[in-house]
């Protein structure tokens, strides 16, 4: 089946969907400024005629891969938020969704998202940092939470929330699917465990911190050796 009999014999709404699936793709691929309504006719197997039914311009077809891509960014961390958990247990399932269903599931789409904001119109551009700031501030909150409980380490929420963010999306740069060593999961979880405990090595039992045994041990002694000197003592007052 060649692509342009696979794009008619998809439903209309697929057909809009899988236009701009592969306008993604090819922004991600060779940047929005060098692809064209052309390129992408060919890359769907379609006349560029044929693809004004669908879209009126490549400005709208950058504005759409953005308002999909609050749509995936809000839909779960919403829910997440809202929920009846911690604030650490939150903060790890969001990182995780971000990582996992945000931006690898769609790294094509968020690629673009990253890379591409200075090409929207101005309208569509503040209503994108309008988001942004919306999304970090549901971060800022949870981070503020668990500081009030106790949980966290007081810090500043808002340079702590961009870090974490910022460490998240800078995924898009280097993984490749397929290619990468690593799976989503395995990136989730050190990240978070890199968020929770730092970088820097503690000391267990065995690299200098006293054991309760050893504690134990040693304040017998002193006990014993403080009990000898007060029969010493006590023997001294005693003598004539």
């Amino acid at each position: 089946m060649d692509r342009a009999h696979g794009f008619k014999s998809l439903d209309r709404s697929v057909r809009k969907q899988k236009i701009i699936d592969t306008a993604a793709a090819l922004f991600h691929k060779k940047g929005y400024s060098s692809a064209t309504l052309d390129d992408l006719s060919r890359e769907l197997g379609i006349s560029k005629a044929a693809l004004y039914h669908y879209v009126k311009s490549k400005d709208e077809l950058l504005s759409i891969i953005y308002t999909q891509a609050f749509e995936n960014i809000f839909r779960d961390t919403y829910e997440i938020s809202g929920m009846d958990l911690s604030p650490d247990e939150k903060l790890r399932r969001i990182v995780r969704n971000h990582i996992n269903n945000i931006i690898i599931k769609d790294l094509s789409m968020f690629s673009v998202f990253f890379s591409e904001e200075s090409q929207l119109p101005k309208k569509d551009f503040r209503k994108i940092r309008d988001e942004k700031r919306k999304y970090t501030r549901i971060i800022e909150d949870i981070i503020l939470e668990g500081i009030r409980m106790g949980i966290f380490k007081k810090v500043d929420v808002k340079l702590q929330a961009y870090a974490i963010l910022g460490m998240c999306n800078w995924i898009y740069k280097w993984y490749k699917p397929g290619k990468t060593n690593y799976s989503p999961e395995e990136i989730a979880d050190h990240f978070i465990a890199l968020l929770e405990s730092g970088y820097m090595k503690r000391k267990d039992a065995g690299e200098g911190m006293e054991t309760r045994k050893d504690l134990s041990r040693r304040l017998r002694a002193q006990c014993a050796a403080l009990s000898a000197l007060a029969d010493e003592l006590e023997r001294g007052s005693e003598a004539p």
